[in-house]
């Protein structure tokens, strides 16, 4: 991916537990970036597209999120993960949620992200939070396509059209 082509976003946006990470898993896991699964309701990082599994969630995480404890370790290889991965024609981040959106979590990756990658970023993200969003990034400075998952799952769409 060279340094002329400029970034575009695009927002897949859902509720909770409505089958985003899923449909990305069958459908996107040729793609660069990570993913969120629950595997026995524990919050992981899917690396894409090496496959690589680990947890989120850890015991006494420094990273905190209401009732969840996240771990700063799997935070970082996932960062670094997804840098290593800029020449990709599509990076996915799912999911940026409060976290980020308070400046912490991914919230630098989202930026160095912005500032340095060149193709498709997929960010996965709560309907609820799109323009908060929107406005902590401040995303309107790119191109933005939102897609509603709930529209795609009722076409049945396995590509995404933007």
């Amino acid at each position: 991916m060279g340094t002329d082509q400029s970034l575009t976003i695009i927002l897949l946006t859902g509720a909770k537990r409505a089958g985003k990470t899923t449909w990305l898993q069958m459908y996107k896991s040729d793609s660069a970036g990570f993913l969120s699964p629950i595997i026995h309701e524990k919050r992981n990082f899917h690396l894409i597209p090496s496959q690589s599994i680990f947890p989120m969630e850890e015991s006494n995480g420094q990273l905190l999120v209401g009732k969840y404890s996240f771990s700063a370790s799997a935070f970082a290889a996932v960062e670094k993960h997804v840098q290593s991965h800029y020449q990709a024609e599509e990076l996915i981040f799912d999911e940026i949620g409060p976290l980020e959106i308070r400046g912490e979590g991914f919230s630098s990756l989202v930026k160095h992200t912005l500032q340095n990658y060149s193709g498709k970023l997929l960010i996965v993200l709560r309907s609820e939070i799109v323009k908060e969003a929107i406005e902590a990034f401040q995303l309107d400075r790119f191109p933005i396509t939102v897609i509603d998952f709930e529209e795609l799952k009722n076409f049945e769409a396995t590509e995404l059209n933007y």
